[in-house]
């Protein structure tokens, strides 16, 4: 039988594993807490996972992770991962004239990269309403007399 401290290391591997997917998306795994099983943990930061990133309607969001057994858990787990970056990088969930930031880390940690997404464009704002533009190709020789 594992020791405490045998099942905190392997959950600090698996914390680390989830970091290196969830950089992308700006986001960091919980901390695993000494006296927890690493399957406890897993269970706990995908479930968690799930409800923060994943739309109610999504396929994935219907898994109940706290029931899984530990062999059908790891197929589970790539799969929830790489659903989290997608949909945290989908404009469809920003409501309609709101933008998202999402801030992606580099391998290093050093480097943060902000990326603004949204249904819309910013630049759309910035234009007068009611108004729009006729012709780039104007031709000004037409009003000299």
């Amino acid at each position: 039988m594992p020791s405490e401290q045998q099942h905190f290391d392997a959950a600090r591997k698996f914390q680390a594993f989830y970091d290196e997917t969830l950089r992308k998306i700006g986001a960091r795994a919980p901390q695993p807490i000494l006296g927890e099983t690493v399957n406890h943990y897993r269970r706990e930061t995908l479930r968690n996972l799930k409800r923060t990133f994943l739309p109610q309607n999504h396929d994935l969001y219907q898994v109940q992770f706290r029931q899984l057994p530990a062999d059908v858990l790891q197929v589970f787990e790539p799969q929830l991962l790489q659903a989290c970056v997608v949909e945290a990088n989908n404009p469809a969930h920003v409501p309609p004239g709101e933008l998202r930031k999402v801030e992606e880390i580099d391998p290093y940690g050093q480097v943060k990269t902000i990326n603004w997404i949204g249904r819309e464009s910013f630049v759309k704002a910035m234009g007068r309403p009611g108004r729009r533009v006729k012709s780039f190709l104007f031709d000004r020789s037409a009003l000299r007399p």
